[in-house]
């Protein structure tokens, strides 16, 4: 006779972090923000966006590139030609959304955002994008589109290689900047000994306060 089947497990947090006063926490906040775009195992490399469409909410995953704590603004690239591009362009206030399962920590980031093209911010972080990151915005067909057929996202030349710089820069046209002002920040930790969240308001006004779970 086979046995029962077990009920999944859920992993049980030990990692509770050192919370300190609201200040404190906004800190170790926007420095966990920095750790995901400067060391590869972070929990916070890739985020959340969600944008308001006429049909209601979008959302996907993109990768931050940059932070600036002291200014409250982080960064994010696309295809200039991909959807949410439009959707920002039509509205430009947007939430990011931050997930750490291993620490059972969310941050949730209300922005403002501002589209970068055909200008020198844009052209400083193409500089600065590496050509195994260019190769993605090498794509002839818009993001999106209908294919016949699976379509890796780059031409059939780079299969297997990866474009030299100079072909690469053919990949700046579709190349675009998200730049996001931070608004508001809400912190949430879950734990079996008890939930911490709190809201860190930079507009208007600045304000941090402790919420209810």
């Amino acid at each position: 006779m086979s046995e029962s089947p077990k009920p999944p497990t859920h992993p049980e947090n030990t990692t509770t972090p050192t919370i300190g006063t609201l200040s404190e926490l906004e800190l170790s906040n926007w420095e966990q923000l920095l750790a995901g775009v400067e060391q590869p195992e972070s929990h916070f490399k890739t985020m959340t966006i969600a944008t308001g469409t006429q049909r209601g909410a979008d959302a996907r995953l993109v990768v931050l590139r940059r932070v600036d704590k002291a200014r409250k603004y982080v960064w994010f690239y696309t295809d200039s030609r991909a959807e949410k591009v439009l959707q920002l362009e039509a509205c430009p206030m947007a939430a990011l959304l931050f997930w750490d399962g291993e620490q059972q920590l969310q941050l949730r980031l209300s922005i403002e955002t501002r589209l970068h093209t055909d200008d020198y911010i844009a052209d400083e972080h193409w500089k600065k994008l590496a050509v195994s990151s260019r190769k993605a915005y090498l794509s002839g067909p818009v993001p999106g589109s209908e294919q016949p057929q699976p379509y890796p996202g780059f031409p059939e030349q780079f299969a297997d290689k990866l474009p030299s710089a100079e072909e690469s820069e053919a990949g700046r046209k579709n190349f675009a900047v998200i730049e996001c002002r931070v608004l508001e920040m809400e912190y949430l930790h879950l734990s079996r000994s008890g939930q911490t969240r709190a809201r860190f308001q930079y507009e208007p006004e600045s304000r941090m306060v402790w919420l209810a779970p």
